[in-house]
């Protein structure tokens, strides 16, 4: 893939756009941030473009450095890795999803009171880091 044909060119164009969409984004979502700390108000809710800005900052990094790698000719994902991807990928979202269903029915069942946006919101970004994990483990255990 040579990195001068004009397809790569426009998707580079746009793995840039979206690597400044996301340091604005960011900052956006930290000057919300402490302005709700300031202010006395709920902190959680600039919380959604933080984890937002952060997984369009780390795909764009990840295209920016795949393109550039595959213009040196340097072979980045093969089928094994991407496959260790989607199965990673496959068992946080079922365990999100698990864990949204077991924190509903505790919280009705027992009454907590737990507020759902900010259960929502820690929950998903458990999600993230356990997509993350699962990821490492299958690449290192070697059975896709």
């Amino acid at each position: 893939m040579k990195i001068n044909d004009k397809e790569n060119k426009k998707t580079l164009l746009m793995s840039k756009i979206n690597l400044a969409t996301s340091v604005f984004m960011l900052a956006f979502a930290s000057f919300w941030f402490f302005q709700n700390i300031y202010e006395g108000k709920p902190y959680y809710e600039p919380l959604i473009f933080v984890i937002l800005g952060l997984s369009l900052l780390i795909g764009a990094y990840f295209n920016i450095k795949r393109f550039k790698a595959e213009s040196e000719g340097i072979t980045i994902a093969d089928e094994r890795s991407r496959r260790v991807g989607e199965k990673a990928g496959m068992f946080a979202f079922l365990l999100l999803i698990a864990a949204l269903m077991v924190s509903g029915v505790v919280n009705s069942a027992f009454n907590l009171g737990l507020e759902y946006t900010i259960t929502v919101y820690v929950i998903s970004f458990a999600s993230l880091f356990s997509w993350i994990i699962i990821g490492y483990y299958l690449d290192k255990k070697g059975d896709v």
